[in-house]
């Protein structure tokens, strides 16, 4: 094959062989790879690529999933214009100091989302709808009550940073920072006022989302059926939250929870699957127009994918790059947080030496002792072939989906390939 004639002087052939040496040719080997190459360079996202298919397996997948990021990358840049537009309006038109002020913290903790909850409400609305935007205000109130939901996360996890911003509460204390008088309480009740409009702004963040959607799809004969299903989604996101923050708590201080891995699957299904990944596509497909019958079968095709989602958040939390992955990759050893790798150690002869770090502010070297652990105990290797099994069932069941247009079908799987293989 002559790969030279295949693209011009700026663009790129990918290819998982040795055979091609050339400097036009950037090798990748698997998704991975490619997609730490991919997102290494934003000049790449204006360029073309090609493929060369010596290999069907791995290049196809690293295919699928460019032409999602493709997909992705444009969508998310109609939705970053779009929200532009909303957070400007919601600071307009207060002639009261303070809601002015609020909602000025609001708009600027809902900027730099990734949009890929809201990428998924357009590729299931354009699978089932029609090829325009109509999606984009449904997307947005989504993630309003994104935003809305990490600034309650915020609250409850006590956390200073968020999409590596100040959270609200720490806005507040550097917005009121020099008293006039201070009786030697000023600091503690800032610190339960910046905390009192965290809450206050989370509140209001959840009707504004509605809001969104009601003045957009008044008139549009599926917003009964997408209202019921977002709250239902939503309803869904706070009981995964109740059990997420009871569960450390209750496995401390009480543990013995002989079925504790089905408690932390239940969190893994409300959390992140049905939130993260089943939620926002359907919520797309039903405002396209897709009936109930379609809409069980591509639950049933995307939960496992959701959850194999957040097994691998546990796995980057514990093995993932502090650069990549945007935190500590202590806190969740030290935030005593409830995962797969700790319901399979706690069963296990290991059990005891976990306890001396988990629920501890531990050092980089003690963590390596944890690694250890999970690694000895076997705690990893389960975890990733749970994972494995997950992502290999949902690959599967979203093949089966004989309703879906194939190059939809393609997107869903090419996101499905990112999650399996993202760093961070």
């Amino acid at each position: 094959m002559d790969y030279k004639k295949l693209l011009s002087e700026n663009d790129y052939v990918i290819s998982n062989s040795d055979e091609y040496k050339d400097e036009k040719v950037i090798v990748c080997k698997d998704s991975a790879v490619f997609l730490k190459w991919f997102m290494s360079d934003k000049n790449l996202f204006n360029k073309k690529i090609g493929f060369l298919m010596d290999d069907e397996g791995e290049v196809k997948k690293i295919e699928i999933m460019y032409d999602f990021l493709k997909y992705y990358l444009s969508i998310k840049d109609k939705y970053t214009l779009k929200m532009e537009d909303y957070n400007s309006l919601f600071v307009k038109g207060y002639s009261n100091k303070f809601l002015e002020e609020a909602l000025e913290q609001f708009v600027s903790s809902n900027n730099g989302g990734k949009f890929l909850r809201a990428c998924l409400i357009a590729l299931g609305y354009q699978s089932f709808g029609k090829n325009d935007d109509k999606y984009l205000p449904l997307g947005c109130a989504l993630e309003l009550f994104q935003t809305s939901i990490l600034i309650h996360d915020d609250i409850i996890d006590k956390a200073d940073k968020r999409r590596g911003m100040d959270t609200i509460p720490i806005k507040y204390e550097k917005l009121y920072s020099d008293p006039i008088k201070d009786d030697g309480s000023f600091k503690e009740k800032r610190h339960d006022i910046g905390s009192s409009m965290a809450l206050c702004l989370g509140d209001m963040g959840f009707y504004l989302a509605l809001q969104v959607i009601a003045q957009n799809y008044k008139n549009n004969e599926n917003l009964g059926k997408v209202l019921e299903y977002y709250n239902s989604v939503a309803i869904k996101t706070c009981e995964g939250e109740m059990v997420d923050v009871i569960l450390p708590f209750y496995e401390e201080f009480y543990s013995g929870l002989d079925d504790l891995e089905s408690h932390v699957m239940e969190i893994y299904k409300l959390k992140t699957a049905w939130y993260s990944v089943v939620g926002p596509y359907c919520l797309g497909a039903i405002l396209g127009g897709a009936d109930e019958d379609k809409i069980q079968k591509l639950e049933d095709a995307l939960l496992n994918l959701g959850i194999a989602f957040q097994i691998k958040d546990d796995l980057l939390g514990i093995y993932g790059d502090e650069k990549h992955i945007g935190k500590s990759v202590t806190s969740d050893v030290s935030e005593f947080k409830q995962t797969i790798l700790y319901a399979y150690v706690i069963n296990t002869s290991y059990k005891d030496k976990l306890l001396k770090y988990y629920g501890k502010d531990i050092s980089i070297s003690d963590m390596e002792e944890v690694k250890k652990i999970f690694d000895d105990s076997g705690a990893h290797e389960y975890a990733n072939k749970t994972m494995d099994r997950l992502f290999k069932d949902s690959f599967q069941a979203i093949l089966d989906l004989d309703f879906l247009d194939l190059d939809k079908k393609k997107l869903l799987l090419g996101f499905a390939e990112f999650l399996r293989v993202r760093s961070k």
